[in-house]
């Protein structure tokens, strides 16, 4: 057996000492950080920046939630609240105008109302929003069609399949923005209904309300017309101013006969009597004057004949044109009650809130998402760089 024994002067090797071992410790360490660099620029570096973002720079945001329904008298026109109470699935039936108020919300109409009458464009530029919150964002233009994709993105509306209730939603950096700018769309949301309205009423109306008018205006011409040829005839009423006349020569036709048959009985039983003569003469005198006053009636110029014609027909005339304007004015009054019936109003089931905490941003949503995203992307290029690799060394 071979026992060494350590001798002064002699050194052991040392592996820290042995300048090949430090070179490859150092290669490894090289290849270690070389092998991190990408991860940490394209993952950790990321991340950091979203956090740092997220919890010193971001402004927090506040939304505003309001509930609303349009809904009318009749079916069609909308939706009633105990229905929609009562529905139990998303087949309801929902109401058309709904879809036309909740498109109006996010129109560029509604949005250049909010502009002129609530400053909309300053609320979006509050002095404590963050550069990449407020508006302009960071490098937008300032232009409306900017901002309208701006404001589309922080206002909403939308409608539960369930309930058929519609949602709105506004998303400022101030509670009491959020709540006036809702209040400010359902307001105008409700005088685009009530405009809706009153062009609805007018057209139902205003075709049935000219034929009234025009009925109206052709009455008062035949009334015209009547007062006119009275004054012509000089007669009020020729109908009934000519029965006394009638009645009179009928009277005398009466009396013309009963002296005629007392003529003849005295002619048959006293020839030679004095009262003949006086008989004859009665007769005669009423005999002209049956002609005189038959000839009033009928038979001259001056006669009632023509005059009672003439008021006849302008009174047939205003008959028919009474008979079409009661006609007239039951149509408006049925149209009055059709459009009253097809009304809708915007039935707010929630008024708008001023929240207590904001609820945007939301860090561990948009952190998860940014891990998630990069983690990704960083493994992907890895596996396109190593199959590059792989097909190189074949």
């Amino acid at each position: 057996m071979n026992i060494d024994v350590y001798q002064p002067g002699e050194h052991h090797h040392h592996p820290e000492n042995d300048p090949s071992f430090l070179a490859r410790l150092g290669n490894r360490l090289r290849n270690v950080v070389m092998n991190h660099i990408p991860f940490m620029i394209f993952v950790v570096l990321p991340t950091s920046l979203v956090f740092l973002y997220l919890t010193l720079i971001a402004t927090p945001q506040y939304i505003s939630e309001a509930h609303f329904v349009v809904r009318g008298r009749s079916g069609q026109s909308g939706i009633s609240l105990s229905s929609i109470l009562q529905s139990s699935g998303g087949s309801g039936a929902t109401s058309e105008n709904t879809y036309v108020v909740e498109d109006y919300m996010q129109s560029r109409d509604a949005a250049e109302l909010l502009i002129k009458q609530n400053n909309l464009l300053d609320i979006y530029k509050r002095p404590e929003a963050d550069f990449f919150a407020r508006y302009p964002m960071f490098g937008m233009p300032q232009d409306f069609e900017h901002f309208y994709l701006y404001y589309k993105r922080h206002v909403l509306v939308e409608q539960d399949s369930e309930t058929n209730i519609s949602i709105l939603t506004v998303r400022t950096f101030r509670a009491e923005d959020s709540q006036k700018i809702a209040r400010a769309l359902l307001d105008a949301g409700e005088n685009l209904v009530n405009e809706i309205n009153r062009r609805q009423r007018e057209n139902l109306i205003h075709a049935t309300s000219l034929e009234m008018q025009a009925s109206e205006a052709k009455l008062r011409d035949i009334n015209q017309k009547l007062a006119e040829y009275r004054n012509v005839v000089a007669l009020i009423d020729p109908m009934r101013q000519s029965v006394p006349m009638i009645n009179f020569v009928t009277t005398l036709q009466n009396m013309l006969t009963t002296t005629n048959m007392q003529l003849g009985q005295l002619r048959q039983s006293a020839p030679n009597s004095p009262l003949i003569a006086a008989y004859q003469r009665q007769a005669d005198i009423l005999s002209e004057q049956i002609k005189k006053s038959g000839g009033e009636i009928t038979g001259s110029n001056n006669s009632l004949v023509p005059k009672i014609t003439g008021y006849d027909d302008l009174m047939v005339q205003r008959e028919i044109q009474q008979r079409v304007l009661a006609s007239n004015v039951a149509s408006l009054e049925a149209a009055k009650q059709q459009a009253d019936q097809q009304m809708i109003y915007v039935d707010e089931v929630a008024q708008p809130n001023a929240a207590d905490w904001p609820e945007y941003p939301r860090n561990i949503i948009v952190l998860i998402i940014t891990i998630c995203s990069t983690l990704g992307l960083y493994a992907m290029g890895r596996l396109l760089i190593a199959g590059a690799e792989e097909r190189n060394l074949r």
